[in-house]
């Protein structure tokens, strides 16, 4: 047992059982025929059945995925900045928002064809309800932010969070990704808000505020689409607030 049981992803040892459990889901049988649309069902079912870690999972099946969503519906995916970063070293990544599923996964991308630490990635409880989100969420590495609580039990859920991002990044060499802000944003305006970098701070219990952000080699990031991958969604609510 764990304290961050409650918010963690998998453990490669509880990923087979998990995938297992997918196989026959008709959501799993419509990513697989998307990403794969030659392979026969029993196929890729077979390769899933094999699969023991969330690394090979993501490498093999998710990154593909991607890779599908790109070539279907973009002209391509350009980045900068990956080069300055050190293989085998974990970071915080703490980026604008705009697609809590596009901005994480064409990030470790991102990572991967750059050789670099993967990150956990935190996704609001509120979006993985239902058993199959929440299981595929922590097969792809998803640590689960706690939406709708006191006050009381918001400063717990907070601290909590953040004492798992610090263990992550200082004992698990584990690259982290957070939303500089909750929920995403409607206007444009990406600015981090303070209390996210509050909750990151919470779980220094000992060194001086700057030297503690320090260790955690934070790396600003700005994504960008042609086209809002939620615009439909949004629109409503940005007349309604006009």
């Amino acid at each position: 047992m764990s304290k961050f049981d409650s918010i963690r992803p998998y453990y490669d040892s509880e990923v087979n059982e998990a995938l297992k459990s997918l196989l026959n889901h008709p959501m799993m049988k419509a990513m697989m025929d998307f990403t794969f649309p030659e392979m026969e069902d029993e196929e890729w079912k077979s390769q899933l059945s094999r699969t023991h870690s969330i690394r090979d999972f993501q490498v093999n099946f998710v990154y593909q995925s991607i890779q599908r969503v790109l070539e279907r519906s973009s002209e391509g995916l350009t980045t900068s900045g990956f080069e300055k970063l050190e293989p085998n070293t974990s970071y915080l990544f703490i980026s604008n928002h705009r697609d809590i599923i596009l901005d994480t996964s064409l990030l470790n991308v991102s990572l991967i064809d750059h050789g670099l630490v993967m990150t956990a990635s935190a996704i609001g409880d509120n979006l993985v309800q239902k058993d199959f989100l929440l299981k595929l969420s922590k097969l792809n590495r998803n640590f689960l932010v706690q939406r709708g609580l006191s006050p009381r039990e918001l400063l717990q859920s907070s601290k909590l969070m953040s004492e798992y991002m610090y263990h992550l990044l200082s004992k698990e060499n584990r690259s982290v990704w957070i939303a500089q802000r909750e929920g995403r944003t409607k206007d444009g305006n990406d600015a981090t808000h303070q209390g996210v970098l509050k909750m990151v701070g919470m779980a220094n219990d000992e060194e001086k505020g700057m030297d503690f952000f320090k260790k955690l080699k934070i790396v600003p990031v700005s994504i960008s689409y042609e086209y809002d991958p939620t615009d439909a969604l949004k629109m409503p609510q940005l007349i309604a607030l006009s």
